[in-house]
């Protein structure tokens, strides 16, 4: 038996309230979770500096003692061996719950947009799991919904691209590939159309261990400065790689206008958290979703709001 088969049959032990619930029990209450994903955005204070205060937030977001099986799983799979329901668009599920979270979430991002200006969000997660492309593709489709508003969608997880599965788009040529070109090739030919009247998107294109090098190049700088003159009046959603997992999440903070971080409930631990917040600078970090909160309708932290102190 290999030593990390033995490792999880020990935390499988010590965690049997966890891994003893039949697997069709498990799944229920994953798709259970799917329908009430995005139930709270916690909102930042961008005058304020400061980290957010993580005591506000709902007692949802496991500390040191999270339990062992739950972290191994992360440490070898990347998240938990549970299976969801892959590359969802909800909004296209009758009476979502979940899609119409997203829609209360375009509002608030609509509002932030307005306070402060500038069109390029990035979302961001600090660790691989949270759910941050799901709620990138789920939002953007959600805008574009709205006759008045475009959207172009940038997949910039150069290392581990998955926005085009959610459209049924090619992943190349994309942005890794615009890039690395030495030619000076039309970005638009990069650009694909969705089903949604509203939305582009630019894949991530060829995977590539250069990603980092490849983001902090002039020519990515120069695209940034470019999509408002060639994309006018878009919503520009950028999906990143986890913050703790690569440094491409901190060279993308210094060119977009505004963060917002997702966090799955139960699973990302708290002080992942504070540490991906400190190391992009709290001010740039302007809400945190919580993702698969199973909160319920009476609870005060239905729909949540918090400031930095």
């Amino acid at each position: 038996m290999s030593r990390v088969s033995a490792a999880l049959e020990r935390a499988s032990a010590e965690s049997a309230k966890v891994v003893a619930k039949p697997l069709e029990d498990r799944e229920q209450k994953l798709e259970e979770t799917i329908e009430i994903e995005e139930t709270v955005f916690v909102e930042s204070n961008s005058k304020v500096n400061g980290a957010v205060h993580l005591s506000e937030l709902p007692d949802l977001l496991p500390g040191p003692a999270w339990p062992l099986v739950k972290r191994i799983q992360r440490l070898v799979f990347g998240r938990g061996l549970e299976k969801i329901k892959e590359f969802p668009l909800v909004f296209q599920e009758k009476n979502s719950h979940a899609g119409e979270q997203y829609k209360i979430l375009r509002e608030q991002i609509k509002k932030i947009d307005n306070q402060e200006g500038g069109r390029l969000l990035a979302i961001m997660s600090p660790v691989k799991g949270d759910g941050k492309s799901t709620v990138a593709a789920n939002l953007a489709a959600v805008i574009a919904l709205d006759q008045e508003q475009q959207v172009l969608l940038i997949d910039a997880d150069l290392r581990c691209p998955s926005i085009h599965h959610f459209f049924g788009i090619k992943s190349t040529p994309g942005l890794a590939d615009y890039l690395s070109s030495e030619s000076r090739s039309n970005l638009m030919s990069y650009v694909q159309n969705t089903s949604l009247h509203g939305l582009r998107v630019l894949p991530a294109g060829r995977p590539t261990n250069l990603s980092s090098e490849l983001l902090a190049t002039e020519k990515m700088k120069a695209l940034l400065k470019e999509i408002p003159v060639n994309f006018p009046g878009h919503q520009v959603i950028i999906d990143t790689s986890p913050v703790l997992s690569t440094p491409d999440p901190l060279v993308l903070a210094q060119l977009v206008d505004k963060i917002v971080m997702v966090i799955r409930a139960g699973t990302t631990p708290r002080e992942c958290l504070a540490e991906a917040i400190k190391s992009l600078g709290s001010d740039r970090v302007k809400g945190i979703i919580l993702n698969g909160a199973d909160l319920g309708p009476s609870s005060k932290y239905y729909y949540y709001y918090g400031q930095q102190s």
